[in-house]
């Protein structure tokens, strides 16, 4: 799985639809409908969304 923030190769799988990029600290899922979710992994280990700006 490649990193949709950084372009990093290297993700880590956490469970069949979560992955862990270890450049930019983000957590990517994807829904059971295969939306993308991102999320940033703040300081105290909770997690923030992170916006998806589509361009159409």
């Amino acid at each position: 799985m490649k990193c949709p923030i950084c372009g990093n190769e290297h993700t880590g799988k956490l469970s069949k639809s979560r992955y862990f990029c270890s450049n930019c600290f983000i957590e990517i899922f994807y829904s059971k409908k295969h939306e993308l979710q991102i999320f940033k992994i703040l300081e105290d280990g909770t997690t923030s969304a992170v916006p998806i700006a589509i361009n159409n």
